[in-house]
């Protein structure tokens, strides 16, 4: 395929990607009155809240942020890139965000930016003693973005649905789902993880990744510390056991959580 046909049908990927992630978003608009009815109102002498656990290292969970909430995160990985993230809860069960990914930000080579990706969130269940809380969402936010071939090396999660529980312990969570990242021939993923809070300041992330093709399953590992309540730092490895041609790498994320002013 020329070139030219690659960019092609790599904008045409993005475009219908971006729009289903709009649709989903007003699927749920309808339920904004009676989500926004139930929102705890913001404690004016509160400068943040805690930052909830949204994902672990890549796979996403079933949490979500509370209403007029905000979280910011940026995300260093390799060779001085930086993906930034903003993430609002505008309703009680749903999240919208959008991310800014530029490769070569950090160094002396000439920076690149990747096309904006979208993200959505719907906390559809919020599980009992015995099942657990079920989200579905979308994500075109792929990882290690190749110039070549104008597309990720590590492919986005796309369309997810995703169970978190707490089991055995307090603040030990699974979480474990299945995702679709390319509707064309809609071959369907698996992902398992599990976050353990083991002091009130540090948790441990552990999760098996893009679970379908065994030379393509990933291992990544992390710990999360929490600053300020609203404040976290990840340090992660991710693709453990594979080279850096494979898609191994260190990442540092930084996550802040805010209200909105109003």
């Amino acid at each position: 395929m020329k070139t030219s046909e690659q960019r092609a049908a790599s904008s045409k990927r993005g475009l219908s990607h971006i729009m289903l992630a709009f649709l989903l978003a007003a699927c749920c608009s309808p339920l904004a009155p009676v989500w926004a009815d139930d929102a705890p109102k913001k404690d004016d002498t509160t400068t943040g809240a805690e930052s909830p656990m949204i994902e672990a290292v890549d796979i996403p969970t079933a949490d979500i942020l509370d209403p007029y909430t905000y979280a910011t995160t940026f995300r260093f990985y390799n060779e001085g890139g930086i993906a930034s993230r903003l993430i609002i809860g505008p309703l009680k069960r749903v999240n919208l965000g959008i991310t800014f990914d530029g490769q070569r930000i950090i160094g002396s080579d000439d920076p690149h930016m990747v096309r904006p990706s979208v993200y959505f969130k719907l906390r559809a269940f919020d599980g009992t003693d015995v099942l657990p809380a079920l989200a579905l969402g979308y994500d075109n936010q792929g990882y290690l973005y190749q110039e070549s071939t104008r597309d990720y090396l590590e492919k986005e999660k796309g369309l997810y649905l995703v169970g978190t529980h707490e089991i055995f312990i307090p603040d030990f969570d699974i979480h474990a789902g299945m995702n679709i990242n390319d509707f064309d021939n809609t071959k369907v993923y698996g992902f398992f993880g599990a976050t353990y809070k083991i002091v009130p300041s540090f948790a441990l992330l552990a999760e098996y990744d893009n679970i379908r093709n065994g030379p393509e399953n990933r291992v990544n590992l992390g710990g999360r510390y929490w600053v300020v309540p609203y404040f976290n730092i990840d340090l992660a490895a991710r693709n453990v056991g594979r080279g850096g041609a494979q898609g191994a790498e260190r990442i540092v994320r930084l996550n802040y959580v805010g209200h909105f002013p109003w």
